[in-house]
């Protein structure tokens, strides 16, 4: 086998057992937390920001259709992937403020936000956590490491560290991190 596809997959399989001795019990208790959100007629707002989106995106999808069985519409939202407002904003140099504008047009409900962080200071993430945090909405980061991130602050209610600032890694352990979270709250609400 290709020396780069044995060293990969030792790394990620490392990572994910990592994260799961280290990180494990804190999943845990946000799919608790998130379950108590949706049983409590509330939203999870999701965002990201560059390779992360697409996985916030993801995320969501798993919720309002379904991770692995027939299930209700779990309320999640992918903040900002409205391309139509995307442009807009973009081109009237508010880009900064696409996340933060969708988020003002859902609230008034419980909600929990779920930022995905490449471990960047996006002002978009920056503004959009600190909005949150103004209404007191529980805001959960997952990062690459909660040492470093600069939106991991003692207002966040959890900084989950994924452990590697490694772009690919960083991409599936982060695929490997919300779905397992999707499971989890599956299995909260549903007993599966």
């Amino acid at each position: 086998m290709n020396q780069r596809i044995t060293a990969a997959s030792s790394q990620a399989a490392q990572l994910i057992d990592q994260f799961s001795r280290r990180q494990g019990d804190e999943l845990v208790q946000l799919a608790k937390q998130v379950g108590e959100v949706f049983a409590a007629g509330g939203q999870l707002l999701l965002a990201g920001q560059g390779a992360l989106q697409p996985l916030a995106q993801l995320l969501a999808s798993h919720f309002i259709y379904r991770l692995s069985f027939d299930r209700p519409v779990l309320p999640a939202i992918a903040l900002g992937s409205d391309p139509v407002l995307a442009a807009a904003m973009s081109g009237s140099a508010q880009h900064d403020q696409l996340l933060v504008r969708h988020y003002r047009a859902l609230s008034g409900r419980q909600q929990l936000l779920l930022l995905l962080n490449d471990g960047a200071n996006h002002p978009a993430l920056r503004l959009l956590r600190d909005e949150a945090l103004e209404k007191g909405q529980p805001v959960v980061l997952l990062t690459p490491d909660r040492q470093k991130d600069p939106l991991c602050s003692e207002r966040v209610t959890n900084c989950l560290s994924l452990g590697t600032s490694n772009s690919a890694r960083l991409l599936e352990l982060s695929l490997f991190a919300v779905d397992l979270l999707c499971e989890l709250v599956e299995a909260e609400l549903f007993s599966i």
